[in-house]
């Protein structure tokens, strides 16, 4: 069984607390879903993004590589930094399966939660370049 994220405390980060309530609503979906393509080996991948999030202070560049190679075997995307999945499972179901469907609303999901981490990267930089420089003392 899954854990729950911490809901109790917001992280400073803000980027790292859309990524935590976006898999405290769909971890477990997720993991089936990578499961379901690349096996155990998938459903490991989500296991250690996910636990990576719970122990983070903010969401380094790592874990958002993660994210975006996470998006990527969802989307069936061939080769990522020249791993490639097993899809031979993938040839027995079915396009109108509520499983494939399932997985294309999932891939969406992830793909709205990095255009969404994304944005919130570029305002906390225009925040930045916004704030009046500060002479030395």
């Amino acid at each position: 069984m899954l854990r729950k994220f911490p809901t109790k405390t917001l992280p400073a980060d803000l980027q790292l607390a859309a990524v935590r309530a976006h898999f405290d609503k769909h971890g477990s979906a997720l993991c089936n879903a990578a499961g379901l393509i690349d096996g155990d080996a998938g459903t490991a991948r989500v296991l250690r993004l996910m636990s990576r999030l719970r122990e983070a202070a903010r969401l380094d560049w790592a874990t958002r590589r993660r994210l975006v190679d996470l998006h990527r075997l969802l989307s069936l995307d061939p080769v990522i930094d020249g791993f490639e999945p097993d899809l031979s499972s993938w040839v027995l179901l079915d396009p109108a399966s509520p499983e494939v469907e399932e997985l294309c609303l999932l891939t969406d999901r992830l793909y709205d939660l990095l255009v969404e981490i994304g944005e919130l990267n570029d305002e906390r930089d225009a925040l930045a370049l916004a704030l009046p420089a500060q002479d030395a003392a």
